[in-house]
This record gives structure tokens, sequence and C-alpha cells, in this order.
């Protein structure tokens, strides 16, 4: 029998504390100097850095079930959501914070299915129709929710297939989603199509903007062109887009929005059969730290539509050196046409899983390849990475002239995993 560790008999001074967790994150990647690149930490600067810390050190004690006791995260919350829909360009609508992407997912197709209840009550085997390319959120929710996932394989652009999505498309039918943009290779998934469709078969169409929400709007303002994935796009009922990603807010904080006010009364969740009384949540979550929805509301406001768009820039550029440099690497090359600051590269020749072990051991955090197409995965560029990218790319180089020379030393365990494993 497992022998677990007994809860310490006694405290520990104060900085015997601090000394234990400083040692404890000594093998922590070394986010802020931008060796993370793409994954797991969203940081614009220390300025943004310092106003989020600072809001969530005053808000630290707020819980969001109890928005009578706390008027402020209440005025927060609104805010923020006010502003998300302002930027998602929406007429009317609501939105509420989450804890982060998949729970924003989750919501949304929550609410779906409770629409699909009332709206389409011949369904009696509810189906979900994605993209090969969607989150896994998708099919988490879907799982707690009796919904089956279809995933339609990807045409060559890696674009959905939208006569694969159609011969799919059945009575029983009541979600599909597209992405925008896609979580590997960086495209927008047709979300104009794929809205229509929905539209014109009475079926709940999501856009998932985890990554894009609060970048695409403001790369849009600098004068890149961006595909249609809002709500100026007809039949899009819902949108899920991060705040802790390019909204620069301390982690979690996520934004799910609904097109129409209505939809809400699907959203909420509504009880009174208990001894207690009365209790409404319009998250999954009861107890909600009211300190992330207040670190949010203050970097927002901190930064102002000025200050993403600056932020938009100098990101963008990042992108375009990756794009123009990574194909100059013997072999190497982007794929398809990534549309925002998600791309993939591979190689022509070489095992991308020998490359990534050969970045990991140059001291850059690399996931695990994606299988399909291999590739290595450059998820959500940073400024911090901006201000090593040429680094980065002067190892790729030498990692991959090693490689073509014959030398395979590279020890792929030290090549990390996306998730929590």
């Amino acid at each position: 029998m497992k022998k677990h560790t007994p809860f310490p008999e006694n405290g520990l001074e104060e900085a015997a504390i601090w000394q234990a967790m400083e040692y404890a994150r000594q093998g922590d990647v070394d986010w802020r100097g931008g060796r993370l690149p793409g994954f797991y930490v969203h940081f614009a600067n220390d300025e943004v850095d310092r106003v989020g810390k600072m809001a969530l050190e005053k808000f630290h004690a707020t819980n969001a079930l109890g928005l009578s006791a706390f008027p402020s995260i209440k005025k927060f919350e609104s805010e923020v959501a006010e502003w998300a829909l302002s930027l998602f360009r929406a007429n009317g609508g609501a939105a509420s914070i989450t804890s982060g992407g998949t729970e924003s997912i989750f919501i949304a197709m929550k609410t779906a299915r409770e629409w699909a209840k009332a709206n389409r009550p011949e369904v009696t085997k509810p189906k979900m129709l994605i993209s090969h390319s969607a989150h896994p959120a998708f099919d988490k929710a879907a799982k707690y929710l009796g919904v089956d996932v279809v995933r339609i394989l990807p045409r060559a652009d890696f674009k959905t297939n939208i006569d694969a999505l159609k011969a799919a498309l059945d009575d029983q039918t009541i979600i599909m989603a597209g992405s925008a943009p896609q979580f590997t290779i960086g495209v927008f998934d047709q979300i104009e199509q794929l809205a229509a469709i929905a539209s014109s078969r009475n079926v709940w169409f999501h856009t998932d903007a985890c990554i894009g929400g609060f970048f695409s709007p403001f790369a849009e303002q600098n004068g890149h062109l961006i595909p249609p994935w809002d709500f100026r796009v007809e039949g899009v009922k819902s949108i899920s887009a991060d705040l802790h990603k390019y909204g620069f807010a301390p982690k979690g904080a996520s934004i799910v929005a609904f097109s129409d006010t209505g939809y809400q009364r699907y959203q909420v969740f509504d009880f009174d059969n208990w001894s207690r009384g009365r209790y409404v949540t319009s998250t999954f979550a009861g107890t909600r730290s009211g300190a992330s929805i207040a670190a949010a509301w203050a970097v927002m406001r901190f930064l102002g539509n000025q200050g993403y768009r600056k932020i938009a820039d100098q990101i963008w550029q990042v992108r375009e050196k990756l794009i123009r440099d990574i194909p100059a690497i013997e072999g190497l090359f982007v794929y398809g046409e990534p549309e925002l600051t998600v791309m993939s590269y591979g190689s022509k020749s070489l095992d991308v899983a020998d490359i990534a072990a050969g970045l990991a051991a140059k001291g850059w955090y690399t996931v695990t390849p994606s299988p399909n197409p291999p590739a290595i995965n450059l998820g959500i560029l940073s400024l911090a990475f901006g201000e090593v990218v040429d680094a980065y790319l002067a190892d790729l180089w030498q990692v991959v002239a090693q490689l073509t020379a014959g030398d395979n030393s590279f020890d792929r365990s030290l090549v990390g995993t996306y998730g929590a494993k």
C-alpha cells in the first residue's frame, strides 16, 4: 500500500516558505526571458504584468459568487463583458467571464444543447460537427454533455472540408464550430460559410477565438486582412476568447459571448430545490475568484485600444520574421498560410522530433511535435519571444545543421508534453 506524505505537524517560518518555493521553481522554464515560445504564459511586458499583479493582490479575497457583497467585481465583470462585445462587433448580446477557454467552450456548448432542447425537440442523439483541428475542449464538453462529436478531416490547405462536413450534417446535428484561428497551423476556418450552413439548418454555430479574440480586432485596426470570424458574421451565436492570452490578463480569465441576450436563459444554472433557497450561477463554477476579474479589468483599462494595437503590431513583426526566416533554413518550411500569430513548421528530410529535442537541449521549452502533419508548433507568439527570436532561429539553424550532418545525439526525453502529464 502506498504511503502518502504526512501532513506537516508544525508550520514553517515565512522566510523558510519562500525559500522552499524558490527552490521548487528552479526547474521552471524562463518564460519572462522568452524561452517558452508559444505556450502556457502570455506575457506582454513588465508594466502590464505589474498592473495585473497589483489588481490580484488588492482583490485577492473577493468572490464573484457574491456580486451583491462585492459590487466592485460586478462592475468590473460587466465592463469587461461590454468591452469584449464591442470588440467582437456584437449588436446587443451578452458575455460572462470564465476561468479559461475550456470553460468558455463548455458554457457555449451547454447553452447550445439547452437551446436545442427548446428549439429542436425532435433531436434524440445530439451531434456536434467540428474540424479535425478544433481544440480538445469541444470533445471534453461533449463527453460531459452527452453529445456525439464528428471531427471532419481538413482540406489540403488545412481549412475545414466543407463538402465532407455537409455529408456528415444530419437532422441530429445541433452544434457546429470553427476556429479563428486553429491552434496548430494557424489558419482560420471558413466562418462565414460554416455559419451560413449552420443557420440554414437551424444549427448552433460557435466561433472559437480563444487565441485570436483579443488580437484580431487590433490587427485589423492596424490594416491587416483578418478573415471574418466575429458577430458581424450572420449565424455566429457564440464566441470563446481568452483574456489570459492576447488580453494579457493573469490566469485564469476568458470570455464566453453570445449574440443575443435571450440565450442567457439557456446558459444560467438556476436552482432552488434545497434547504438554502435559490442558487444561480452563469458559469460552471460556484465560487469564482474576483481577483482574476479585477485583474482583467485593470490590464484592459491600462492598455486601452492604442496599447493593444501597439503590442499587436510588435508581435506581427515577429510573425513576419518567422514566416520569412524559417524556410531559409535548409529543408524547413512553414505549413499552409498562417493568418494570425500561430504557425507550425516541418522538415522535408529530418524527423521533427529530433529537431524538437535539439531545441530543448539548447534551453527552448518545446512540446512534443504535432503528429499530423508532423510539425513543431509555435503556438502563440509573444513580445518576450520577440526579444530572443534571433537566438531561437540561430539555434534552430545549428540543430538542423547538426542533424543533417548525421549527428543525432539529442535526447528526446527533454521534450515537454502539451497538457497536465
